[in-house]
């Protein structure tokens, strides 16, 4: 149920040896903001054997109506998701009539009918990232603390507004945006897949470059306007990610200082806090 701010703020974070799924019974509907740190996960509804799938750093925005709607996920991995539930009126408040994701919210909750709101999902930037543990470890309590999520979420909000737009080519004034070819969008995957692929042994971005057949200048404009963030940004995003699972799994800071490529402890312990707000060693209290 939402807060009388319109704000339901939820994290899960499991490992199970098989398949499961939890069963939500919505009483109202709402607009779901979805994020999925690690693991894989499905939604499916009465109506809708699959409603959304996800994989890791992935996130999009679900109507759910008044029904059930399951959400089911793979056994044998680390599952860490946000999920932020708003009710329209809010999301409407701060979306303009012009914003290409209008007409989708409003025949989504004209039809009333569960439904992702862009056939793809969108990559998790840094800074979103950042912002939901900001909400998980709120040190408010009580009304200060619906304030701070209620602002959070607007702050999330307009992010990933500009990011979707961005993202769909939309121009704004005079700082325009051009959408790219399909050609360079997979130079852009490809390059992302690299960088996933060589977390600790990262290559120079001439050379990432080269692998993907462009040029330095072009994979630097066109992997930002693909994924919202530097490469250099991307490649701290996912490392800082894979150490959070890593503290989770029970490993020790320095262990896992080494397993993400940092020779020194002090050095990694400086860059978990600075891309998540509080110390690694806070995750095994």
């Amino acid at each position: 149920m939402l807060s009388p701010d319109g704000i339901n703020f939820g994290y899960y974070n499991l490992r199970s040896s098989q398949e499961g799924e939890i069963v939500f019974r919505n009483m109202e509907p709402f607009i779901q903001m979805s994020y999925t740190m690690s693991g894989s996960k499905r939604y499916s509804a009465q109506s809708l054997q699959t409603l959304a799938s996800f994989e890791k750093h992935q996130y999009n925005y679900l109507f759910f109506p008044k029904e059930e709607i399951h959400l089911h996920w793979q056994g044998g991995e680390q599952l860490e998701i946000f999920e932020l539930g708003i009710s329209p009126e809010l999301v409407m408040n701060f979306m303009p009539p012009e914003h290409p994701l209008f007409s989708i919210f409003t025949q989504s909750i004209a039809g009333n009918a569960p439904m992702a709101m862009s056939e793809v999902n969108f990559p998790l930037q840094t800074t979103i990232s950042t912002i939901l543990y900001d909400m998980l470890n709120c040190p408010l309590e009580g009304r200060y603390k619906q304030l701070f999520l209620k602002a959070k979420t607007i702050e999330l909000l307009a992010i990933q507004l500009s990011q979707y737009e961005k993202i769909a080519g939309i121009k704004k004034g005079a700082a325009q945006h051009r959408s790219l070819k399909k050609e360079d969008v997979d130079r852009m995957h490809l390059a992302r897949d690299i960088i996933v692929q060589n977390i600790n042994s990262p290559c120079t971005l001439i050379d990432l470059a080269h692998q993907v057949g462009t040029n330095d200048a072009y994979l630097k404009n066109h992997f930002k306007q693909v994924f919202g963030t530097t490469v250099y940004g991307y490649l701290q995003g996912i490392k800082m990610a894979h150490a959070r699972e890593l503290l989770a799994q029970g490993k020790q800071v320095s262990e896992v200082a080494y397993l993400t490529g940092y020779k020194h402890t002090a050095h990694f312990t400086r860059a978990f806090k600075k891309h998540f707000g509080f110390s690694p060693g806070k995750m095994k209290q």
